[in-house]
């Protein structure tokens, strides 16, 4: 009888051994592996403001980059509308989610096609826009993440646009369906705010498949139920499948101390640990030596205990050219990377603006926001 006991406790032990998550080292590091840049790794497009991108590699091993961009002078808005969605501005209601193609993972990418856009459909969640892709790749199945927004009560029209963002995504069995619009829009988002942890904006989607074959999701939201008086807080969702159904998990951070946005949320299977590259908010300098850089933060388990990595620092707002000048930027934004088969990181994509909204960049043309591609050195 006792030799049975100790059997049992025996395999109970190996079981709790073998379920337990053991995190490798924080060891990651950016500092030394951004490239300079040439002009075929910066997209922008003429007539067109462009932003955050994000890649795959696809069945016939090109890459493609499916990218947000709107006209830079409002082309197809409606009455009204050229004054409040100028510039910049216009990503709000008519951002549209366009494909590019590339031999090589950092450029030079040429556009395809419009893939996604504002459904125009009144009361719908995608009435608006189709913006911040984030597309990734599980088992035989591609899945586009994107936000859309539609009108909600509030003060103004630009915040009731706001406080309707929500997340869905678009299921595709090949790159070329999504080219080629061979799929369905989404009738309901995957994540909205829920009104009792998260509030007034449910955006920026980043997914992994985590250490134990689940789905988990960062994204951003808001600390107050009226998006005012408060700050950017970033949510866990987890769920058996990368188009859901999602729930939440945890907090990553709650302290306005660590306010950010625009996370690219990953499971580093080589180090066994969870990391995220976000854009800092605080001006604390809790999580970047400058307010806008971009920063990594990093987690055991990717639910709990998120901090600012060991080495925190992913880039300052700028790049270098080719001829090693030093080009300072307004803003750097929406990381999205690219990894090999071994899970190692190939590629860092980031929405990039130039200053005093122009482009004041080595390799000019008239609109002064671009994609930047590091193609990123061992």
């Amino acid at each position: 009888m006792l030799q049975k006991i100790g059997i049992i406790i025996i395999i109970v032990f190996i079981y709790i051994s073998c379920s337990v998550h053991k995190a490798g080292k924080d060891d990651l590091t950016f500092e030394g592996r951004l490239p300079h840049l040439t002009k075929d790794n910066i997209l922008q497009q003429e007539g067109w403001y462009v932003w955050g991108g994000s890649v795959v590699k696809g069945e016939d091993n090109k890459y493609y980059m499916f990218y947000a961009r709107w006209s830079a002078d409002c082309i197809d808005c409606e009455e009204g509308d050229k004054g409040r969605f100028k510039n910049m501005s216009g990503w709000l209601k008519y951002s549209e989610i366009a494909c590019a193609v590339a031999d090589n993972p950092n450029g030079p990418f040429n556009y395809v096609s419009t893939v996604v856009k504002g459904t125009g459909k009144k009361d719908v969640w995608n009435q608006y826009n189709a913006h911040n892709p984030h597309i990734k790749k599980f088992n035989d199945n591609y899945y586009l993440y994107y936000i859309a927004t539609t009108e909600t009560p509030d003060s103004s029209y630009w915040k009731g646009l706001i406080g309707g963002q929500c997340i869905g995504v678009i299921k595709s069995k090949s790159i070329q369906d999504l080219i080629s619009g061979k799929f369905k829009h989404p009738e309901k988002p995957i994540v909205a705010p829920d009104n009792i942890s998260t509030f007034h904006r449910a955006v920026n989607p980043s997914v992994t498949q985590g250490h134990d074959g689940k789905f988990y999701m960062m994204f951003k939201s808001y600390s107050t139920r009226s998006g005012r008086k408060g700050h950017m807080t970033h949510w866990i969702a987890k769920s058996d499948a990368p188009d859901g159904p999602f729930f939440l998990a945890g907090n990553v951070f709650e302290d306005a101390k660590y306010a950010a946005e625009d996370p690219y949320f990953w499971y580093d299977k080589n180090r066994n640990r969870y990391y995220a590259i976000i854009k800092n908010w605080s001006k604390d300098n809790v999580l970047a030596p400058q307010f806008g850089a971009l920063a990594l933060i990093t987690s055991e388990n990717g639910i709990n205990g998120w901090e600012p990595a060991t080495n925190r620092l992913v880039s300052l707002k700028e790049y270098i050219t080719s001829k090693g000048k030093k080009v300072e930027l307004n803003n750097i934004e929406r990381p999205q990377l690219l990894f090999n088969e071994e899970g190692e990181l190939i590629c860092l994509y980031t929405a990039a603006k130039y200053k005093n909204n122009k482009n004041d960049g080595p390799y000019q043309g008239t609109q002064p926001s671009v994609n930047l591609q590091f193609l990123l050195n061992n």
